[in-house]
């Protein structure tokens, strides 16, 4: 009995210390895990015989007094490349890369390494610089006031902007960049400056008007339809709805993708392109565009240096920029000027409906405007987009009042293939008694209405709602996704349909090509039909091409699946992994 008790006794303590060591477990950080070199019998690494080449060239600019953007050129680099300073550390896989929230006034020693795709690492390219200094201070000085900072929600009420949005409350936010900046979150959004460009005197370059942004985009997730637009639009151009082709006539727009920068003139595209002018766009490093407009032409600068030109005479003295954004998400708008005459911001609103629905009268209607986006304004137009199955006048109605449409050139007549602007202007206020007035379209021919906009004259003391921004934190470091090709050795067509002998050679390639900054990857593990045949340590590489071969004599007939997964250092991250299948036949 005594040794039956004895025996209780001890096993409960040992229960009991089990349960300790697990909540301390729990409670503690896990001990690190040997991460080890593992190949299947059956698997060889093909690795790569040449190092890393230190880059060179290395460049610190400024585009503020406590930034600077460090780029650099590379004879390889596939692997990525490591950026030091004050004591931080940044994997990127470009060749530029921007360091913010310095000290103005002290000195920034940069280091960049080239890494191969085992993360050995190359001598430094090094450069020092003091932001303030690096800083061109006479960069503003073409520019009149005011100079916009997108820097909150109020940078963007109607006395300065429209945002053409389609009512996405979620299209923009807020991103840390020396305090906060506007960023893109959705597929398509316009932003019109409420400030006028007016011609003015030629300048010291012999521009008479100019107009400048600085932007990291167009950044988005598809760099192939990926797009900015700036763009001067005259009247009434400048009060239509998003930007889209054909342009209007008189307009001069600047669009610029990853891959180049061109003209398109009221419906003509320049091809006067300066090639190899600059690198694609790099997420998250900002740029300084200029659209320069002088005496007979049209001149497009990166960084001061020209990248597309086009010979116009514009047939106007004012217009109004407009930047449009195609998707684009992820990109940072910092700062917007126009150069020319001085003038002041005038101030509009805009309330945005959506389809217009067809009534019982026959007549389409597109919703209320409410007496308090009404306020304090001295005329409102209402703008819609229509096509219609005859030639019929068109009548805009604003509750109790009317006026004939409009159609914007270069249009003549509302046809039914393809979508008209229509416009009508009406003073205000409206009659007292009436309150929320409806906006309608009518006419003996069949009306098809796709979207309507009012513009509203705010009285320079209107005060409307800013936007809703929402703040977003820094996006996390982006763990390379793999990217896995498979083929046989021997010169087969390419195929996933494999001969029982012989090899086959499998390459993953580690990509984040549009990440601002890239995960330190611990390494990529391959299984085969759910068993492990590869655990390949990287020791904090940023991606690279890694080649392996299978012998296919020691593998069943039959149809296989790989699943290839990149570990980063920094679990939080998460696992990138790919599946693909193959099938082995018989002989």
């Amino acid at each position: 009995m005594e040794r039956r008790r004895l025996i209780a006794l001890v096993g409960g303590l040992a229960l009991l210390g089990g349960v300790v060591a697990v909540l301390r477990d729990e409670a503690a950080p896990p001990k690190p895990r040997a991460y080890e070199r593992f190949l299947d019998e059956r698997v060889e690494h093909v690795p790569d015989t040449g190092g890393p080449t230190a880059p060179s060239g290395l460049e610190l600019a400024a585009l503020d007094r406590t930034s600077l953007r460090a780029s650099w050129t590379s004879a390889g680099g596939f692997g990525g490349f490591e950026v030091r300073w004050n004591g931080r550390t940044r994997l990127v896989h470009g060749l530029e890369t921007e360091l913010t929230d310095l000290d103005a006034n002290a000195d920034t020693a940069v280091e960049v390494r080239a890494l191969d795709e085992m993360g050995n690492r190359s001598e430094p390219a090094t450069a020092t610089a003091v932001p303030r200094l690096a800083y061109d201070e006479a960069s503003l000085d073409d520019l009149v006031a005011p100079i916009d900072v997108f820097d909150g929600p109020e940078a963007l009420t109607s006395r300065r902007w429209r945002v053409f949005d389609g009512g996405n409350a979620h299209c923009l936010g807020l991103r840390p960049l020396n305090g906060k900046r506007l960023e893109v979150n959705c597929d398509a959004v316009d932003l019109q400056s409420n400030v006028p460009l007016q011609l003015g005197a030629p300048g010291a370059d012999g521009a008479i008007g100019r107009v400048v942004l600085v932007t990291d985009g167009p950044a988005g997730h598809r760099p192939e339809d990926s797009e900015l637009v700036i763009a001067l639009l005259p009247e009434p151009f400048h009060d239509t709805g998003r930007l889209d082709k054909p342009f209007p006539p008189g307009a001069v727009v600047l669009r610029v993708t990853p891959f180049g920068a061109r003209f398109d003139l009221g419906g003509t595209t320049s091809t006067d392109e300066t090639p190899g002018a600059h690198p694609p766009p790099t997420p998250g490093v900002r740029h300084r565009w200029e659209l320069r407009v002088l005496p007979g032409s049209v001149v497009a600068l990166r960084d001061g240096v020209e990248v597309a030109t086009a010979p116009v005479n514009v047939p106007w003295t004012t217009a109004r920029p407009r930047l449009s954004f195609r998707k684009a998400e992820g990109t940072r708008v910092d700062m917007f000027g126009i150069g020319g005459r001085p003038t002041t911001p005038v101030p509009a609103s805009l309330v945005q409906f959506g389809f217009g629905l067809e009534q019982a009268d026959g007549s389409v209607e597109f919703g209320n405007a409410y007496n308090p986006a009404l306020a304090d304004a001295s005329s409102v137009r209402v703008v819609a987009s229509v096509v219609a199955e005859g030639t019929a006048p068109i009548t805009v109605e604003l509750g109790t009042r009317s006026a004939p449409a409009v159609v914007m050139p270069p249009d003549q007549a509302i046809g039914r293939f393809r979508p008209s602007v229509v416009y009508a202007d009406f003073p205000l206020p409206l009659p007292e008694p009436e309150r929320n007035p409806k906006v309608r379209l009518r006419s003996d021919a069949t009306l098809t209405a796709y979207h309507a906009h009012l513009v509203i004259a705010d009285g320079q003391d209107a005060r409307r709602p800013a936007p809703r921004l929402t703040d977003r934190p820094l996006p996390d470091p982006q763990v390379p996704a793999p990217a896995v090709f498979v083929q046989h050795r021997s010169p087969l067509p390419p195929s996933r349909q494999f001969p029982h002998e012989g090899e086959l050679e499998l390459v993953v390639e580690l990509e984040a090509d549009r990440a601002q900054e890239v995960a330190a990857v611990k390494g990529v593990e391959i299984d085969l039909d759910g068993e492990p045949v590869v655990v390949l340590p990287t020791n904090g590489s940023a991606g690279g091409r890694h080649g392996f071969t299978l012998r296919l004599a020691d593998v069943p007939t039959g149809r296989h699946s790989l699943d290839v997964r990149v570990v980063p250092v920094d679990e939080r991250w998460g696992v990138r992994s790919h599946q693909q299948t193959f099938e082995v036949r018989p002989l």
